[in-house]
């Protein structure tokens, strides 16, 4: 069975300006990796325990489109680890000063594949030092692979990420994907989004500006 990001998501705006892909489905995540997801000790229990941050105000559902969702209340993710191309490992918390598209994805899911070249994209022409689109791989423990995956279509401007302990599935109770979370300049995720979403659209820019972009009239 598939899923989408909610009754009348693509409905909710002009055809061109879609967010949610129609009629996308998403992927359901094997059971049995669910069950091995392990969230990375010591850094993520500091991040989400002892961050000096106060979390920021919610954001009203009701000022998101169709399908995304706020965080209620907006989750401290700095300290979660995973790993990149070379196999190190690497928290978010190394991105803190840049809000953060997180994207979560697999190499065998259509769904996923259907919206990376908009991330691509939205990387390759944010402003560096600004925007970090973090896309990271679930149900692949080879780091070479993902990067072998990434050159193959010419995906330059995403790094290679990936979570063999499925950090992010168990954290976040993730049973299929993609899912994206945008996260602000201080690690805290604010919005999430569990399917396919034209990320290069203009509502999507607008809604990046006016949540963790943080540009005044967007």
């Amino acid at each position: 069975m598939g899923f989408t990001a909610g009754k009348g998501a693509d409905r909710a705006l002009p055809e061109r300006q879609r967010l949610v892909t129609p009629r996308a489905k998403r992927v359901l995540l094997p059971i049995a990796a669910v069950l091995v997801l392990a969230l990375a000790a010591g850094s993520a229990w500091y991040w989400r325990h002892a961050s000096t941050q106060p979390a920021p105000g919610g954001i009203a559902a009701e000022a998101l489109p169709e399908g995304f969702r706020p965080m209620d209340p907006p989750l401290q993710m700095g300290g979660y680890a995973f790993q990149d191309g070379a196999g190190k490992t690497v928290t978010l918390a190394e991105f803190k000063g840049r809000p953060i598209l997180l994207n979560i994805w697999a190499k065998w899911c259509a769904p996923c594949l259907a919206e990376m070249p908009k991330l691509n994209q939205l990387q390759a022409e944010s402003t560096p030092g600004t925007l970090a689109v973090v896309t990271v791989a679930v149900d692949e423990p080879d780091p070479a692979k993902i990067v072998n995956f990434l050159a193959n279509r010419r995906w330059d401007a995403l790094k290679p990420y990936l979570d063999p302990k499925n950090v992010f599935a168990k954290a976040l109770e993730i049973k299929s994907i993609p899912v994206s979370l945008l996260i602000d300049k201080n690690g805290f995720a604010l919005i999430r989004v569990d399917a396919p979403v034209d990320w290069y659209s203009d509502e999507a820019i607008r809604l990046l500006k006016r949540t963790i972009l943080g540009t005044p009239g967007a």
